[in-house]
């Protein structure tokens, strides 16, 4: 049971600080610039927030939840300090800059990390291929997103979704396999 409550809370809280953004930026259409920028500081300030309470927990901290809080405190660091090019470099992305994020902790934690971009332990060839799979979902949801460009709700928040329950669904497989 607390295994069940732990990875519904995981799941329910990882996200937070990009619902956060999400909402601040978008909830009244196209954001403006000062909408974006308050977007920016706040949910930046929550994903340092999540992304400490990731790496204080013993197990592996779920990839998908890294790369959008890195991005998204990246973007809150460029708000705070005014690095205008910084901002207008995810502009021009637009939502595709989510995905790229998380494609680059993608790539680095399958290479470099014992549990894999997909977050678990166990056998590694496995972990490599639950790894891959990922990576090409991210790499889809990448083409999605530049696909519906300006459309959140198909370019960010189904890819998103998709990704996470996918991610799940890995983990299962890897971790029964093992």
């Amino acid at each position: 049971m607390k295994r069940i409550t732990v990875a519904v809370l995981e799941y329910l809280l990882g996200f937070v600080a990009l619902a956060v953004f999400a909402a601040l930026a978008f909830s009244q259409g196209a954001p403006s610039d000062e909408r974006l920028l308050f977007a920016f500081k706040v949910g930046g300030g929550l994903a340092v927030v999540e992304l400490a309470v990731l790496i204080w927990r013993s197990a592996p901290a779920n990839r998908l939840i890294v790369g959008a809080n890195l991005w998204l405190a990246a973007g809150g660091l460029a708000a705070l300090t005014r690095q205008w090019w910084w901002l207008e470099g995810y502009r021009s992305l637009g939502e595709s800059g989510l995905f790229i994020g998380i494609a680059a902790v993608g790539l680095v934690t399958t290479l470099f990390s014992e549990a894999g971009f997909v977050g678990v332990r166990g056998e590694r060839r496995r972990i490599l291929l639950g790894s891959v799979v990922l990576l090409v979902a991210v790499l889809a949801a990448l083409a999605m997103s530049v696909r519906f460009r300006g459309s959140v709700q198909w370019a960010a928040v189904v890819p998103v979704i998709a990704l996470s329950w996918l991610n799940r669904l890995l983990k299962r497989v890897v971790e029964h396999r093992a």
